[in-house]
């Protein structure tokens, strides 16, 4: 089974579970599905150092975007579980990520149109959970200070 087809078929799974509020098993299976496409990159990576076609689909981006994809259901099923600094540092080490790609490859590579995009999405999500989350409490300030 071709990667792409494999990833669609966990993230089917994994949206039938969330929207079920079977979080832990959706949380996994999302987990899954990025866990496969990560591994799929060096051999995407490859695959499209040797047929780079100006204008041509490129199969480096569409992994790209399925990974933001998985990522960003993924946080969006830690939410959904009030696991805030979960669904928050899942999207802040895959932003991290996807940032420290679009350093590595060439100007000219055709996934970095889907880099800005995806970057520039969970820019957006983790700003989003970041306005939901509750604001803690820091553990230098007690509650029941008062300004004198």
């Amino acid at each position: 089974m071709d990667t792409i087809e494999h990833w669609k078929h966990i993230i089917s799974q994994a949206n039938s579970a969330f929207a079920h509020d079977h979080y832990v098993l959706a949380a996994d299976l999302y987990q899954q599905a990025a866990v496969l496409l990560t591994q799929a990159w060096p051999e995407y990576e490859a695959r499209s150092a040797d047929n780079v076609i100006p204008g041509a689909p490129d199969g480096t981006a569409l992994l790209i975007i399925c990974l933001s994809i998985s990522v960003q259901n993924l946080a969006e099923t830690y939410a959904r579980q009030q696991r805030w600094r979960r669904c928050l540092a899942t999207l802040n080490r895959a932003l991290q990520q996807v940032l420290q790609l679009q350093a590595q490859l060439p100007d000219t590579h055709p996934a970095n149109v889907a880099l800005l995009r995806e970057s520039c999405s969970l820019r957006r999500e983790l700003c989003r959970f970041s306005q939901l989350a509750p604001v803690t409490q820091t553990a230098t300030q007690p509650a029941s200070a008062t300004l004198h």
